[in-house]
Parts: structure tokens; C-alpha cells; sequence
């Protein structure tokens, strides 16, 4: 893939549980051009249980460390990661922090739902935006929001992801 400065929607292979075999879901890629940082962080707003796993990917689309799965408790909740690869990376596990690395990357975000009597996750359908700031011409900072619709209502605010990536040179 050729590396880009906004986000994506695209269908890919990633595994959604830990030892299971890879499944084409419909993720988002956040760019994490070389030299920036990238903070992930969630909130879920729905009644059914949600969640989302985010993935460092490199420019070809090759799923490289770390990978977070994020969980919340209840509606309203922030959410946090429950588990990560390799273990022990996430300092804060209400926030994931990557980078700055020596080459081009994409942090992926798969949203998921369980609905009332079913026993897995499910993919909820996700959208996103995008904006980028600017200081005196040069790129600061970039930060996309990722919502998603569980089908309960149609409102895309079930799960909202932000990932906001910092430029670290000039």
C-alpha cells in the first residue's frame, strides 16, 4: 500500500481474539508517519457490551507490535485495554501510547458489539473523521475520531475511538 497522510477504511485480515486464526474485518487506518507518536484512547456510550482492538500495522499492511484489545464495563465507560501483545507494553491502560518509529506505520482500529443472548463480538459499522493542525505552516498535529453503530439505533456513537498523532520533528 502506499503510505498516505489521512485515514482509511479498508477491509484487511487481522485477528480479532488472541490464537484465533485471521478474519477480513473492516478497519480504519490511522497513518503514523515516521518520526510522530500516536495516543489511542475510547469511550463507549451503548447499552450492549463493546469493543475494539487496535493494531500497529507497517506501510504493507503486516501486522507488527503492539496489539491492544480494549473493553468497557458498562454504558458511559471509558474503556481500557485488556490485554496486549507483548504483554506489560501499556503503562496506562486507559490510553495507548506508540512511536516515534524509523519508519511509516498505521494504527488500525476494528470496532466490535456483543448483542443481548449472543456469545461473541460481532463487527459494528464503523465511520470517521478527520482533522489536521497546523503551527506557523508546519504539520502539529493530526487527530481522527472513529464512532461506530452496534444496529441498535443508527446513531454512530456507540463506541468513539480518538487517535490523535503528535509530529515530533520539524
Amino acid at each position: 500500500m502506499v503510505f498516505r497522510s489521512e485515514p482509511l477504511s479498508k477491509v484487511i485480515r487481522l485477528p480479532l481474539r488472541a490464537g484465533e486464526e485471521p478474519e477480513d474485518v473492516q478497519a480504519v487506518l490511522v497513518p503514523l508517519p515516521k518520526d510522530t507518536t500516536g495516543t489511542v484512547f475510547g469511550q463507549r456510550i451503548a447499552e450492549y457490551p463493546q469493543r475494539f482492538n487496535t493494531y500497529l500495522l507497517d506501510s504493507n499492511d503486516f501486522v507488527v507490535n503492539p496489539q491492544a484489545v480494549w473493553d468497557a464495563p458498562t454504558a458511559s465507560s471509558q474503556f481500557a485495554i485488556t490485554n496486549i501483545n507483548p504483554s506489560g507494553f501499556a503503562l496506562d491502560n486507559r490510553a495507548l501510547f506508540v512511536g516515534p518509529f524509523n519508519d511509516d506505520r498505521f494504527i488500525a482500529v476494528v470496532c466490535t458489539h456483543k448483542k443481548p443472548g449472543s456469545g461473541e463480538y460481532i463487527s459494528s459499522t464503523s465511520q470517521y473523521s478527520f482533522n489536521s493542525f497546523k503551527i506557523q505552516g508546519k504539520n502539529a498535529m493530526s487527530f481522527t475520531m472513529v464512532n461506530a453503530e452496534d444496529g441498535g439505533d443508527s446513531d454512530f456513537h456507540d463506541t468513539v475511538v480518538g487517535v490523535a498523532v503528535t509530529y515530533t520533528k520539524k
